[in-house]
């Protein structure tokens, strides 16, 4: 059965509820129920200008009351869409930028490769048994500085890591555009390097990093949340500041929906001396999508969920609202600056890295 066959079979139990539609989280620029009803029946290709809208945050697939895979539809949709030849021209060029830059935003390798400023081992200079994989984002100068505080939450904690003199692209967001040619590509290479190097356990900071590894690698997969606080449950990490700070804490969609870990970051953040963690009205699995996923972290779309996103924020009076994802964490800092709010956009990483060493940075 081909693709599109699939397509329309799954799409033929649809009994327009608009559930789908009512939840999107781009349902200003997308209308999934309207989408599939022009699908069904339909025997050309499962095609709109709508699908590279979508952000593929899982909502519409996990509230379907029959079950469709909609976000899996769409990425296949997608995939059969790039095998004809077609493909917005942002989305392109983010795909010739993961392939020639290894990462999707146009940026060169020596950005990329310099994020840790050679503060940590290498893979090349001895035993280690996590691979600390930083993902794509670190050419973003605030994102870098996470990851180095990172680093050095890790070493603090005796965390015996390396990294990679060069990463390549985990390629989560390159199969979630529908690429499947260059997904298995980028795939094949990491598991090369892998195995050249013997990783075996990879430590990311990076939900879609994580989501890429655990699903599609042969490997075991952590999240810095789910390290750092086995790191303070055994108290390998240890707190020296008082944080008197009132937070709110947003899930990322790849880190909750798609893989569960809702609990990991929110359970760091409560061990903080100081901190008050208040909830958005949409948590965990009903979290509002910040707008990244699917390509679209490189896309200027007309609705930014982010901006929605910043006003619930905004609701609970927090000083800071706390992220475990460098897409999200820069889709809401844009969006806090565009809104003007008081309020701090901060990695649970940050946080822990005041109250443990002592340096939280300013905004």
């Amino acid at each position: 059965m081909g693709q599109v066959t699939a397509i329309m079979v799954s799409l033929s139990v649809c009994m327009q509820c608009a559930v789908c539609s009512s939840s999107c989280s781009m349902r200003y620029t997308m209308n999934v129920r309207k989408l599939i009803a022009h699908h069904i029946g339909n025997s050309d290709k499962f095609w709109s200008e709508e699908l590279w809208n979508c952000t593929t945050c899982h909502v519409c697939q996990d509230r379907c009351p029959r079950g469709i895979p909609i976000t899996e539809l769409i990425i296949k949709a997608r995939s059969e869409t790039i095998e004809a030849g077609k493909i917005p021209g942002d989305l392109r060029e983010m795909l010739e930028s993961v392939l020639k830059f290894g990462n999707p935003f146009g940026v060169g390798k020596a950005k990329k490769k310099g994020w840790h400023g050679n503060r940590f081992r290498f893979v090349d200079e001895g035993d280690f048994e996590y691979l600390y994989f930083a993902g794509c984002s670190v050419v973003d100068d605030r994102i870098a500085k996470v990851a180095r505080k990172t680093g050095e939450l890790l070493e603090a904690a005796g965390i015996n890591f390396a990294i990679l003199r060069e990463e390549g692209c985990c390629g989560n967001d390159v199969k979630a555009v529908g690429e499947e040619g260059l997904f298995e590509l980028l795939v094949e290479e990491n598991k090369a390097v892998f195995e050249e190097y013997g990783v075996k356990k990879v430590i990311v900071s990076s939900p879609h990093c994580y989501n890429a590894f655990k699903n599609y690698y042969d490997v075991e997969v952590y999240h810095v949340s789910e390290i750092f606080l086995r790191a303070i449950n055994e108290a390998s990490l240890r707190f020296r500041s008082v944080i008197e700070k009132r937070v709110t804490y947003h899930d990322p969609c790849y880190l909750g929906r798609y893989n569960g870990i809702y609990d990991a970051p929110r359970e760091v953040l409560k061990a903080i001396p100081g901190i008050d963690l208040v909830e958005m009205p949409r948590n965990r699995e009903n979290s509002l999508c910040c707008g990244a996923g699917g390509g679209n972290i490189v896309r200027d779309v007309e609705y930014r969920p982010s901006l929605s996103r910043i006003d619930e924020a905004s609701l609970t009076a927090a000083d800071v609202l706390a992220v475990s994802c460098p897409f999200c964490h820069m889709m809401l800092e844009d969006a806090a600056k565009v809104r003007k709010v008081d309020m701090g956009i901060l990695d649970v990483v940050e946080l822990l890295y005041e109250s443990v060493f002592g340096d939280l940075p300013e905004g």
